[in-house]
């Protein structure tokens, strides 16, 4: 014999109360604070997802950034720079938007253009995170990382430049020191040199590229 939905829902939501309870802890308003900086958050998160996937659509339909430098000049930097920061901050693709600056901008310009949007969007990922995320476990966050990179703590310069330099570490890096607390001057300086390299490799294509097609 089935259980009535009715009921169903009431025991659903008497555990959910419960896991609040045990997770959140402290006093009924220490409890609404949290859930209030929670709700927040996650819809500034919310808000910056959106933002990056129209970002993204919008980038698609009008042709990359070469259509940008068509349309706004010397301006259009002004144009993909926060672009590229909505898309490197979010889970949509901004590594051909590096290729691209250096097709369009030339490899030193492109590679300033391309570290500045990757920097930024480490910078507002890790905000996003830091902001009203604290509470979530985050040690399986760091078990598909390689074993000697996770000898080092999370607020580690050795974790924070070359965690990122693998896949799927820019996130994860991003993530985990927000998650950690580590300091907003360590991440700044970290994010900083780590997407250098990574910038200027993807300028370097894209120039390349135009130079094989010129030659």
């Amino acid at each position: 014999m089935s259980v009535p939905l009715r009921i169903q829902t009431r025991d659903w939501k008497a555990k959910a109360r419960k896991v609040c309870e045990l997770s959140l802890g402290g006093s009924d308003e220490e409890q609404t604070d949290r859930r209030g900086r929670a709700l927040g958050t996650g819809g500034l998160i919310a808000a910056v997802v959106l933002a990056g996937y129209v970002a993204w659509r919008w980038l698609e339909a009008i042709g990359s950034v070469g259509a940008l430098f068509d349309r706004f000049g010397s301006l259009a930097p002004l144009v993909s720079i926060p672009v590229h920061v909505l898309l490197s901050a979010t889970p949509f693709p901004s590594e051909l938007i590096g290729v691209a600056n250096g097709s369009v901008y030339g490899l030193w310009h492109g590679t300033i253009c391309s570290w500045i949007g990757w920097w930024c969007g480490a910078v507002l990922e890790y905000t996003l995170v830091r902001r009203g995320a604290r509470e979530i476990k985050w040690t399986d966050a760091v078990s598909h990382l390689p074993e000697w990179l996770r000898r080092f703590p999370v607020a580690h310069p050795v974790f924070l430049i070359v965690g990122r330099q693998l896949p799927f570490g820019f996130h994860t890096v991003n993530v985990l020191a927000g998650l950690t607390g580590v300091s907003p001057r360590r991440q700044l300086i970290c994010a900083a040199i780590s997407n250098l390299p990574y910038a200027f490799l993807s300028a370097a294509a894209g120039a390349g590229l135009i130079s094989a097609g010129a030659g």
